[in-house]
């Protein structure tokens, strides 16, 4: 048996295993069996990508910890998802779930992500305090009061759910997928690099141009920083109102734009009398990008326009407690999306400076940049790719 079988064997004995347990995890992260199955899809291709670099007798904890991670990334899309149509209804129905459940599952959707993550983890996987501040980045004191505060609302555990429907042999080939396109991405810098190098070397070789020659010839550009080139558009369309102070979120520049899995990402905690709001700026391309449509539920809250040839969506976002987002996709000719946000909550996720802590309290009235303000970001000439 070669290596690669071996790797498939014991990984689909692992996916037998423990995917149900994974399965019931994500659902009571997230309150739903489809996207729960979606998660854990995600994570166990993540462990197949990763399964000869994890220690075999850590592999439930780190399997534990992608199926979080995996459950809060797709709870802090929110206001950032893109949706689909498509042509098909999915051959499978949606699992029925339990009848038991509803008032469980309603409790745990009332909790915010960050406070649903903590109560899953320690009395549903029944970890540590230290364990679960570990997994979530968070300090021992935020898991304790977020753990009382999600215990007011929860009185039993959840007995009965669908059968599983997570096909191992489909995560295998997704994982093969996924290994094979890194790789080739390895070997491709690589040629690259090599080719950077071997270029370099000719240029030092070459005789130095005397200055005469160079007097007629015409200067050539650096190296484009695509980051720095989408930075200074931004800041120089002054977004920032005056009397608003401008703070780094942490771990970031205010308003410097990062490359993040091929996306470039800039924010910033933007400080008045009223408070403290976030801002985003998500810029990439997607050639299967669409704007969603406005549905039924969303009300006059949701319009769909076009700005300056820019077909542009702008939506609100509501939590019970008083806090909502502005939220405006923009979807350029050239296949550019740009995805903006302002809340009125003050805090980003300590991981990712660059997605606003949605499970944290509202630090003023409503968001400091409204609808208008965001449209004229989302439309700015030279924020595209």
């Amino acid at each position: 048996m070669d290596r690669r079988d071996l790797r498939d064997r014991e990984f689909g004995e692992f996916v037998d295993a423990r995917a149900l347990v994974m399965r019931r995890t994500a659902f009571l992260l997230c309150g739903d069996w489809h996207r729960a199955e979606d998660i854990v899809q995600t994570a166990l291709i993540k462990l197949y990508v990763a399964w000869s670099r994890v220690r075999k007798d850590s592999l439930d904890a780190y399997a534990r910890k992608i199926v979080v991670r995996a459950a809060i990334d797709e709870t802090r899309r929110g206001f950032f998802q893109r949706e689909r149509s498509v042509d098909a209804v999915p051959d499978r129905a949606a699992p029925e779930v339990h009848e038991a459940d509803p008032d469980l599952r309603q409790a745990l959707d009332a909790l915010p992500p960050g406070q649903r993550a903590v109560v899953v983890l320690r009395y549903w996987e029944d970890l540590s305090i230290t364990e679960t501040a570990r997994i979530l980045g968070r300090t021992e004191g935020t898991v304790k009061s977020q753990a009382a505060k999600g215990l007011a609302a929860l009185r039993e555990l959840l007995v009965d759910e669908p059968e599983s429907n997570i096909r191992r042999d489909t995560v295998i080939r997704a994982g093969r997928t996924k290994l094979a396109r890194r790789r080739t991405a390895v070997a491709g810098a690589l040629v690259f690099a090599l080719v950077a190098g071997l270029g370099s070397v000719i240029w030092m070789a070459r005789p130095q141009l005397t200055s005469s020659s160079n007097s007629g010839g015409s200067a050539t550009s650096g190296t484009i920083d695509r980051s720095s080139q989408l930075s200074f558009v931004l800041r120089q369309a002054n977004v920032v109102p005056s009397g608003v102070v401008l703070q780094n979120p942490p771990g970031a520049q205010a308003l410097q734009f990062v490359r993040e899995d091929g996306r470039y990402s800039a924010s910033a905690l933007l400080v008045d009398a009223g408070g403290t709001s976030a801002l985003t700026v998500r810029v990439y391309r997607d050639p299967a990008a669409v704007l969603p449509d406005c549905r039924p539920g969303d009300g006059t809250d949701c319009r769909i326009e076009e700005v300056d040839g820019i077909k542009v969506r702008s939506s609100i976002a509501r939590r019970e407690d008083g806090a909502f987002a502005h939220d405006v996709r923009a979807l350029r000719p050239d296949g550019t999306y740009v995805e903006v946000s302002s809340v009125n909550v003050g805090a980003f996720l300590p991981d990712a400076p660059s997605t606003p802590d949605w499970s944290a309290a509202r630090s003023r009235q409503e968001p400091l940049l409204n609808r208008a303000a965001l449209i004229k970001i989302a439309t700015l000439p030279g924020l595209t790719l």
